[in-house]
């Protein structure tokens, strides 16, 4: 999972992140935590492949 800033500090929730290419031009990514879950379909980004880029383009 991705950090995030709490407070005065970053944490990294509990859970898990998956990115899955399935052709050239489509991903599926993922998360799952104990409370909650997402699922996307999208295409893959030049900068960091299936995962959104951590800052905006």
């Amino acid at each position: 999972m991705d950090q995030r800033f709490e407070g005065d500090h970053y944490v990294t929730p509990a859970g898990a992140q998956v990115g899955l290419s399935v052709h050239g031009d489509a991903c599926v990514t993922a998360f799952v935590q104990k409370a909650d879950y997402d699922v996307q379909v999208n295409g893959p980004y030049p900068e960091s492949g299936c995962f959104a880029p951590p800052f905006a383009h």
